[in-house]
């Protein structure tokens, strides 16, 4: 059975984030978006669900079927840090600075993002808190106020910070690190209203604290640092 809602996201993502991209940076890919992309987010897809099956229900890994459930869940993390690998990688093959290629990226994915978090509409409706003022998904008698909407709308405000400080001349390197950051804090942040079992905090928010942690330490080791030019001017 095809997964009309799912392939309609995942249209409006390629549509968005191809046009948010333009023009693509030549010094990060002489190739588009989606050439640079493809593979590492198939790869990541892959990674992600393999890593949710091994750790709900390893004996799941050796049927084709269950693996293909998409929507049974992806681990998120382990699908990020594959994508990020292969994206990487191909920039070594092409004699590109992998920080270089990695920083042109991160505002379109943070849009790519955004785009499928606020197509839940298009899915099976929007999960978040019971509120006053929301939606009213099919089977449930009370509006929630949609979390992925939310989501979406921090996700563009942070991608639009990011381009603005790569233009002010901020390291690629740091650009990386703060996006997974601000990646780790917004995931962190919404975890707090979706809907789970139990009044402790669910395996992808604490792995989305220990991730943003690990960054946040990271980006202040790299912010002391002294840049090459700093290190040059001294006697």
């Amino acid at each position: 059975m095809i997964d009309v809602g799912l392939l309609a996201s995942m249209a409006v993502v390629l549509i968005v984030t191809s046009v948010f991209v333009h023009p693509w940076p030549t010094s990060a890919a002489a190739t588009g978006l989606i050439d640079v992309t493809s593979g590492a987010l198939l790869l990541g897809v892959t990674v992600g669900r393999l890593a949710a099956v091994a750790i709900d229900d390893a004996g799941s890994l050796t049927s084709v079927a269950d693996l293909l459930i998409i929507r049974s869940g992806v681990e998120f993390w382990p699908g990020v840090a594959a994508g990020l690998f292969w994206i990487a990688l191909g920039a070594r093959r092409n004699d590109v600075v992998p920080a270089r290629r990695l920083a042109a990226i991160t505002a379109p994915a943070l849009v790519a993002w955004a785009c499928y978090e606020a197509t839940c509409l298009l899915r099976d409706g929007c999960p978040g808190p019971l509120s006053t003022i929301g939606l009213r998904p099919a089977g449930l008698a009370q509006r929630v106020f949609p979390i992925g909407l939310g989501v979406a709308f921090m996700a563009v405000g942070v991608a639009l910070t990011l381009r603005r400080c790569h233009r002010r001349g901020m390291p690629d390197a740091q650009i990386v690190v703060l996006t997974v950051m601000a990646l780790a804090a917004i995931r962190s942040v919404s975890s707090i209203w979706l809907p789970h079992i139990g009044n402790e905090l669910t395996r992808q928010h604490r792995t989305s604290i220990a991730v943003g942690a690990f960054a946040f330490v990271t980006f202040t080791i790299l912010r002391l640092r002294p840049t090459p030019a700093a290190m040059t001017e001294r006697p």
